[in-house]
């Protein structure tokens, strides 16, 4: 069987935190390196609030509405597993797992003298029920991820296995997202619990949700009882709020009213102020690549003759977008994923690189000469970007401005002809198509890209696995169902003091973090 150990879990010692070397404990960088030689001072009594742009709407792992859900329940729930950046997957609530040969079943090993803060011990059962939800329950978004999951046998109280109806090799990466968030048995007996508005101590996170107030922000306290994680739960108050402006974000950072805020990786202009405005004493800007992909989407239901789509995709010049309007802040790519990153083709070849010319003629073959693009109010600049350069191929372009969610939604119920939006990874590449395709996303159905994204997710071989997904992401560019453009990265500015938050985020996408490590010090003591 194909193992996989867990680090040694090592306690935090008192509340010092030494700024020289890596990071101790189970905390992946519980440590940041100075040039003082000084040991700081972990300020357990300190808040932070944190800026973003992802939207409170519910807590639900199970049921989540957008991927931005996460980073509010993230602070509650823990996952059996935990993917850093560039795809590696590492223990969580799991120590151990051992993948069959034949990837038909996995044995995994959780950790010992956890609790649920509702004083539910986490065990083998307590697991069983939460994925037994995960995959059960008719509003579940994960459940179409667990469909080979046959049944999960009870070794001990600490020990089970995984059976599948077919191979699956990939299942710890999945158990690191919302799969595999554990979610106390109590909580999920309990018919007045709605998830979704009130976790309460269903969870074995570090932090309690105090107050709620959808669409506009969320506050927590840090749980009162010990954590199973040493490392977690630095903070003893956090907010998160929604600020969906640039401005204001910047603003309330420079003016230290926030303490961490999301820089808007779409606009250059406002990754340079960031950039500035790190160069000074008093903020920190913290950059990571990510997997995530702008991209424009493309309707085959409106659109079906391949050779519109085609047109659009190189009447597009994606390179000069890169370097203009991005300047360089945003890596060009004509596939989904990329370098560095799981799913990345080496010898890829872009199968409708910018040709303005050979775009004019398939214009003039088809007739067609109008076509929508719908985008969220306030990001015009990059439709514009893409009209102008339609116009050039003999294609007059109709901007649609809306809601995030009035757009998203005339996408997926053909009513508009694109979307200028992005596409985030999900667990492995075979699962970003999956997850990508399902429920209209694309609104694009082909049997043979699903036929190999699904043989992708059973192979068990590695270097035959390599070489499926490599056809997978050739066939999906192929299929000219999205116009890429680049790869952004992530960025955030943060107060001088705060700590880990460069293990906050892993390349998911450009806003998501995960602040259980991060925390606050207090003035430097000699060392």
């Amino acid at each position: 069987m194909a193992v996989h150990r867990s680090r040694r879990l090592i306690g935090a010692t008192a509340l010092a935190v030494t700024m020289l070397a890596a990071g101790c404990g189970y905390g992946p960088n519980s440590a940041e390196s100075v040039t003082n030689q000084a040991t700081a001072v972990l300020d357990r009594d300190a808040g932070l609030v944190a800026a973003t742009v992802a939207v409170p709407t519910g807590f639900d792992p199970h049921r989540e509405r957008t991927s931005g859900e996460r980073v509010y329940y993230y602070p509650v729930f823990d996952r059996l597993t935990r993917v850093e950046t560039g795809g590696v997957v590492v223990p969580m609530l799991a120590t151990s797992w051992d993948t069959a040969p034949d990837a038909m079943a996995m044995r995994m090993s959780l950790r010992e003298g956890v609790v649920f803060h509702d004083g539910t011990p986490f065990d083998s059962r307590a697991l069983v029920e939460s994925v037994t939800r995960a995959k059960e329950l008719p509003e579940s978004v994960v459940a179409p991820f667990l469909t080979t999951l046959d049944r999960i046998e009870v070794v001990d109280d600490h020990e089970v296995v995984f059976h599948y109806r077919e191979p699956t090799p990939d299942m710890p990466t999945l158990l690191a997202g919302p799969a595999g968030a554990m979610i106390s048995p109590a909580a999920l007996a309990d018919p007045t619990r709605d998830l979704r508005v009130d976790p309460g101590p269903a969870g074995t996170g570090p932090y309690l949700v105090e107050t709620f107030v959808p669409s506009q922000s969320v506050s927590y306290a840090r749980a009162p009882d010990e954590n199973w994680d040493p490392d977690a739960g630095a903070l003893a108050h956090l907010e998160i709020r929604y600020i969906a402006d640039d401005r204001t974000r910047d603003s309330a950072i420079r003016a230290g009213e926030i303490d961490v805020s999301y820089v808007n990786a779409t606009v250059a202009q406002a990754v340079r102020q960031a950039q500035l405005a790190a160069q000074g004493s008093t903020l920190k800007l913290i950059e990571e690549p990510t997997n995530q992909l702008a991209a424009l989407w493309l309707s085959s239901t409106r659109m079906p003759d391949h050779r519109m789509r085609e047109a659009l995709i190189r009447g597009i010049d994606r390179d000069a977008i890169a370097e203009g309007y991005y300047q360089d802040v945003c890596a060009p790519s004509a596939q989904m994923s990329r370098d560095g990153f799981p799913g990345h083709v080496a010898e890829f070849t872009d199968p409708y690189p910018y040709d303005p010319d050979r775009a004019r003629r398939l214009v003039d073959e088809i007739g067609a000469t109008t076509f929508e693009i719908t985008y969220a109010s306030g990001r015009e600049a990059l439709p514009v970007i893409a009209a102008d350069n339609l116009d050039d191929v003999s294609i007059d372009t109709i901007l649609r401005p809306g809601t995030s969610i009035e757009a998203i939604t005339a996408f997926r119920t053909h009513q508009t002809d694109s979307f200028m939006y992005s596409i985030a990874p999900e667990g492995t590449p075979a699962d970003t198509v999956k997850w990508t395709m399902a429920g209209s996303r694309l609104s694009y159905d082909d049997p043979e890209l699903a036929a190999l994204a699904e043989q992708a997710s059973r192979t068990v071989d590695p270097q035959e696995r390599e070489r499926i997904n490599a056809q997978l992401i050739t066939a999906l560019a192929e299929a000219a169902i999205f116009v890429p453009i680049c790869h952004y990265n992530t960025y955030f500015l943060t107060a001088s003091d705060v700590v880990g938050f460069d293990e906050a985020i892993n390349g998911e996408s450009q806003f998501m973090m995960d602040l259980r490590y991060v925390g606050r010090v207090g003035e430097a003591e000699p060392s």
